[in-house]
């Protein structure tokens, strides 16, 4: 299940392999940061201010107890009253007064608190005995009231205000952006490089795809890692040994087609003169026969023109096949079904589509075509309402030299390489070759090609 969501291209994989231990140290680190350091640092803030809170409490009720509670200038005299519990607040960098109600503290205190206000309260349930209740105000300040001695003071509260930055560190937005700028800038830069280092690599699998189709590969220079260049060179150590082999074996054809053809055609010279014309046109014939079979051989084997670097659309070709004077007079009717522009190595691809639509009329009286090109594949469907070919034979008919005896006529020059030929062909573009049953009650041949 986990293979299904994991990158399948080398580039993500290694990214990812880099990016995995990023993330993990970087959660390790705010793990340890908000679980450790940081709540002991909130903890001795909150502690800090719990315990000056504790102070001016206890200043403000030493005052009210010893100047005596409810005498008739007490208010007219407040700041006279609390002047040293003032002074001690204002050095703590905190505000009070004497509240009679809880105002809305009740309905604040029900409602969800961060881990700052729960450390502070904490840390103040330590120091105040009282029922008290902290409430966090809009810009940055931070309400606390602590009940009074009830039976001494009635139903009032302290109610004192400082800045929330005294209970919480003002710079973890600071070190969440950089944990988050460093883990970027580091991703970044890996991806930037590996990129580079996967370019070779990519560069590689292109040149050998082109050198497979029969392409020229062009100016192709080992770059990269060592173990890519290595690659590369060995690459291209391979690619000169097959072109080598390449050239010798079509020279070594060449030879053998010169030696081969020069006495079939002293041999056709010569029956010239023979005056029994029944012996005469019998050798003539075999003469004619052994000169196809000898052509075909040597196509299978050069497998020529598919290097051919001409292109051509795919549907102006067939065309141009249907109109052609030697398939002119027959039966094939063309549907193109979808036209996009598309383009295939022309050579390769009207040498398959005419040995097909050759055995196709040899064996069949209607040839319909159907075709449909988009900028992703190539699609041509070729019925015939001839014999058909047996299930048993579709797969055999690709075979170098096979022969079907039962299911098509034989003509007389037919060698069995005719499918041969074309599969090869279509593999060296990316394309294949399927055989089903017609619904013209013949054979459909399939041609897919990949763009």
């Amino acid at each position: 299940m986990i293979k299904k969501f994991l990158p399948k291209s080398l580039l993500g994989r290694i990214i990812l392999i880099v990016l995995f231990p990023i993330i993990m140290f970087q959660l390790i680190i705010l793990f340890y940061y908000y679980n450790s350091l940081w709540e002991r640092t909130l903890n001795r803030l909150s502690r800090s201010v719990a315990m000056e809170i504790d102070m001016i409490h206890s200043s403000v009720s030493r005052d009210i107890y010893y100047n005596g509670w409810g005498d008739s200038n007490y208010i007219e005299d407040e700041d006279k009253l609390f002047l040293e519990s003032k002074m001690l607040a204002n050095h703590f960098l905190m505000e009070f007064n004497i509240s009679g109600t809880l105002q809305d503290q009740i309905e604040d205190r029900e409602k969800n608190e961060g881990l700052v206000i729960q450390s502070f309260k904490n840390e103040l349930s330590t120091r105040i005995e009282e029922l008290f209740y902290v409430q966090e105000k809009e810009q940055g300040k931070v309400n606390v009231l602590i009940e009074l001695t009830p039976d001494v003071f009635g139903s009032k509260y302290l109610e004192i205000q400082f800045p929330k930055d005294r209970i919480t560190t003002s710079r973890n937005h600071v070190l969440l952006g950089w944990l988050l700028i460093s883990s970027s800038i580091l991703i970044i830069i890996s991806f930037l490089f590996l990129r580079n280092q996967i370019r070779p690599i990519r560069k590689l699998a292109k040149a050998a795809e082109k050198f497979g189709k029969g392409q020229d590969i062009g100016d192709f220079k080992t770059s990269g890692a060592s173990e890519v260049r290595l690659a590369s060179a060995e690459f291209l150590k391979m690619k000169n040994r097959i072109t080598r082999q390449i050239e010798q074996r079509s020279l070594m054809l060449a030879g053998v087609s010169h030696d081969l053809k020069t006495p079939l055609t002293r041999m056709r010279l010569q029956s010239e003169t023979i005056q029994d014309d029944k012996i005469k046109k019998s050798l003539n014939d075999e003469i004619k026969h052994m000169n196809e079979m000898l052509t075909e051989y040597l196509d299978f084997s050069a497998n020529q023109d598919v290097s051919s670097k001409n292109i051509v659309n795919p549907i102006e070709a067939l065309i141009k096949i249907k109109n052609d004077l030697h398939f002119k007079e027959n039966n094939i009717d063309l549907e193109i079904i979808n036209d996009e522009d598309s383009w295939v190595n022309e050579s390769i691809f009207v040498r398959c589509i005419t040995n097909i639509l050759n055995n196709a009329i040899a064996n069949a009286t209607k040839i319909k075509i159907k075709a449909e090109t988009t900028s992703k594949f190539i699609k041509i469907n070729i019925h015939d309402n001839g014999l058909g070919i047996s299930d048993e034979e579709k797969k055999n008919v690709f075979k170098p030299f096979y022969r079907i005896d039962k299911s098509r006529n034989q003509n007389i020059s037919n060698s069995g390489l005719g499918l041969a030929i074309t599969k090869s062909l279509l593999n060296s573009i990316n394309g294949k070759i399927t055989l089903k049953d017609s619904y013209l009650g013949g054979l459909e041949v399939v041609i897919e090609i990949q763009n």
